[in-house]
């Protein structure tokens, strides 16, 4: 039964972090979708990242718990990439709220927008983009191997 509940998250975990692959590779294109589709999917975006989270959390504990305690170099770089990437994407959303041009003005939030907070926006999404590609890097075969296992698996021929 563990086994089975341990293929069902892993499983999970693959279709939450291919949406939110495609998100975050439609939202990291303001140029090809505008300025509005950009900062509304920006909101949405959130929800998948907060999911996948909660489908790491319990390893986000365990790690921090042992951080100062003998672990695998792997897990430690990706403890504290992990942490980076989620402060920088905290940064890009906040600025990126602190420059909206359509999503808080609809909501009768007009903004003078800051040249600081515009440029700080563009530079933390060009690193953001720069570390999520090494993020994937990092997890390269286990995305592999997700996509074998779960989009390109083959039918289970039924027996009479």
């Amino acid at each position: 039964m563990k086994e089975k509940k341990k293929k069902s998250l892993n499983e999970s975990n693959f279709w939450v972090n291919l949406v939110l692959f495609a998100a975050f590779f439609i939202v990291s294109a303001p140029q090809s979708t505008g300025i509005p589709i950009h900062e509304w999917l920006s909101f949405v975006f959130a929800v998948p990242i907060i999911w996948h989270l909660v489908l790491h959390w319990k390893w986000i504990v365990k790690v921090t718990q042992r951080f100062f305690k003998p672990l695998p170099s792997e897990t430690r770089f990706n403890h504290i990439w992990d942490v980076l990437l989620f402060i920088l994407m905290a940064v890009v959303f906040f600025t990126g709220v602190l420059v909206s041009e359509v999503a808080l003005p609809m909501m009768g939030i007009p903004l003078e927008i800051d040249p600081f907070w515009s440029s700080l926006h563009n530079t933390t999404s060009n690193l953001l983009l720069v570390m999520t590609a090494i993020h994937l890097a990092v997890h390269w075969d286990w995305i592999v191997k997700a996509f074998k296992r779960y989009l390109f698996r083959k039918p289970v021929s039924q027996k009479a």
